[in-house]
């Protein structure tokens, strides 16, 4: 799937270290699974195939990677964080502190958690 000229703009208006953050969980989203749908949903960019998968958000300290379904997701490093029912996020200070194997094991375990139960 393309990139979203929005999502580009999006990040071309963080400061230089959210903008590495945002642009590494991008390239990591996508390449996990490059048939996601990404746009700008609610102001933030958001990626989905069957369903919403997952979302980034910025704020002053940190990037907040979120997902829809993230209560079901596997987290053995118990880095996620949240108390709703479905949603979980996880807040990335810096570029250093990606989790990256784990973000492309979430990706594909929420993008697997949309696909219908077979009958």
């Amino acid at each position: 799937m393309a990139r979203s000229k929005n999502v580009d703009s999006w990040i071309s208006e963080l400061d230089p270290e959210h903008r590495k953050i945002a642009g590494r969980l991008r390239d990591l989203i996508l390449d996990a699974e490059p048939e996601l749908k990404e746009s700008i949903k609610w102001s933030n960019p958001a990626y989905e195939k069957d369903g919403n998968v997952c979302y980034l958000a910025c704020n002053d300290k940190y990037v907040t990677l979120g997902f829809f379904n993230g209560a079901a997701l596997n987290d053995p490093e118990s880095l996620i964080e949240g108390t709703g029912a479905k949603m979980r996020h996880v807040k990335i200070w810096t570029v250093a502190d990606v989790p990256e194997e784990q973000v492309t094991a979430w990706v594909k375990e929420a993008v697997a958690l949309n696909q219908p139960a077979e009958r």
